[in-house]
């Protein structure tokens, strides 16, 4: 945002090169922020990027409040003082006035809100044009079957799509019904985030056909939808798309997502390939079975795996890396992952067909630009099985393709056998390794907090680590927590370890 001016600086010497002058971010506040509501709210936000002067200048563009959020307490307590956190929250909207809003916000709990009042809390948002709107209900008979619901029960309040204002980019529900009106349109709509939300199959897929600028979609706890099938919608857009945990659902199908570059999904795996229609494309993959199983479901959703050529980012649960490293090892052709960069893998179990499994995917899915590597572990020690399965792995480790790895990571690391042959191979293959962090398990408290119990790892195993064969004199060996920027990229984990 330079003007056409110019300045001249001295830089040494009888030396001068010119310098723009920023004439735009000289102007008064009052016409800057004339400026920044002309903008959409994202492109507002990112001005302040230019300068210091324009730092959260956006967030004043509208009259105070600029932002709207109302949260209703817990009802836990009597009857009079919900109904009067209620009547004032209702009451605030009224003396606001309809001025215009960046985002609104309501969250509550179950019973608090009839639908008349949901009905004017949506429709205040849209007359104030907001482009972010939160709706978000928590327990009771509103938000169905507790914070995991997607379940309709009897006095579940609804929302009808479109809903909020002709501007609105962000959209999040949370523990509602949710329907959609046939032929809607909604061009500015960019990101949808369903959470237990209850809506049929034919919703979603009005919901989807009304949004041409769509680039994300997050689908949680969604246990209606049955056929998640977009063969005969548009997403020209999407570039991001999230399922979790829909229980129900057996289908999913998006034949055609050419933009597509990050796709998480979490549950039981599906007959359906969601990834014929972004092998081009897609940069950041995550599978996970969302628990352990005892048996391998009919699936071909890890088959198209070793074929995605553009994949940076690659998330593995201990079932679906069986999946690859089983379809790999028979296959014909040969895997195609030459731009991996971070593969993490999350293990329900350690046994020696675990690392079996990871060896095998090593060897026959090649990785040559791996730079990263991050492997959870589970935190169950005491059952048998796992015991009886603490040895070493039958299978032979791969002979190389590791030279580019600097980073690993182990959590929950114990120094079980197979833990500690996998360290072994790490340290004896990684000729660039700068850093292996090993991570003791957390421990639950009483008050919900969490604490690395350090002193799993005693110090003569501390020891023995420090004195394996390493390739690079260089490797660091850390037993505490890394800082961010050693943290994979795909930190939310939608299972528990």
């Amino acid at each position: 945002m330079a003007g056409h001016g110019e300045k001249r600086r001295r830089t040494g010497g009888a030396h001068e090169e010119p310098e723009e002058e920023d004439r735009i971010s000289d102007l008064p506040d009052v016409l800057r922020l004339q400026i920044l509501s002309l903008l959409p709210l994202k492109s507002a936000i990112r001005t302040g990027a230019l300068s210091s002067r324009w730092r959260r200048l956006w967030a004043y563009r509208w009259p105070e409040p600029s932002s709207v959020s109302i949260r209703l307490p817990p009802g836990g307590g009597a009857a009079v003082a919900v109904a009067a956190a209620r009547a004032e929250a209702l009451a605030g909207i009224d003396r606001r006035g309809r001025r215009r809003v960046d985002g609104f916000s309501l969250a509550f709990h179950g019973g608090q809100l009839t639908q008349a009042d949901l009905n004017r809390c949506v429709h205040y948002a849209a007359a104030c044009e907001a482009e972010d709107l939160h709706l978000r209900v928590d327990g009771g008979a509103g938000a169905g079957r507790g914070s995991r619901g997607g379940t309709r029960r009897p006095g579940m309040l609804t929302v009808q799509f479109p809903v909020g204002s002709p501007l609105l980019a962000r959209l999040s529900v949370r523990g509602l019904n949710l329907t959609a009106v046939n032929n809607a349109m909604v061009t500015t709509l960019e990101v949808i985030h369903l959470h237990s939300v209850f809506l049929t199959d034919a919703a979603l897929r009005r919901m989807v056909a009304a949004c041409p600028r769509l680039r994300e979609l997050d689908l949680r706890y969604c246990r209606r939808l049955r056929r998640v099938d977009f063969s005969n919608v548009g997403v020209p857009n999407l570039r991001s798309f999230t399922v979790v945990d829909c229980s129900r659902t057996t289908e999913l199908r998006v034949p055609v997502a050419p933009r597509l570059r990050s796709f998480r999904f979490s549950g039981a795996f599906l007959s359906s390939n969601i990834l014929s229609g972004a092998k081009g494309s897609l940069e950041h993959l995550y599978l996970c079975s969302g628990g352990p199983e005892t048996g391998l479901p009919t699936t071909n959703l890890p088959y198209a795996v070793p074929r995605l050529s553009n994949l940076t980012v690659l998330t593995l649960c201990s079932i679906a890396l069986q999946y690859v490293s089983s379809f790999t090892a028979k296959a014909v052709t040969e895997s195609n992952l030459h731009s991996l960069r971070e593969l993490h893998l999350l293990m329900f179990g350690m046994a020696n067909s675990n690392l079996a499994d990871i060896y095998s995917f090593l060897k026959t899915c090649t990785c040559p630009q791996l730079e990263r590597l991050f492997v959870q572990l589970p935190t169950n020690t005491g059952d048998a099985f796992t015991e009886n399965f603490l040895k070493v792995a039958e299978e032979d480790p791969p002979k190389g393709g590791l030279e580019n790895l600097c980073l690993a990571k182990m959590t929950n690391f114990k120094g079980h056998r197979n833990e500690m042959q996998l360290v072994g191979f790490l340290l004896r293959k990684s000729s660039s390794l700068k850093k292996l962090f090993l991570i003791a398990p957390k421990e639950d408290h009483p008050q919900g907090l969490r604490k690395i119990q350090s002193d799993i790892l005693s110090d003569l195993l501390k020891k023995e680590i420090l004195h394996l064969e390493r390739a690079s004199a260089n490797t660091q060996i850390f037993f505490s927590e890394p800082d961010a920027q050693s943290q994979p990229l795909h930190s939310e984990v939608f299972v528990r370890f």
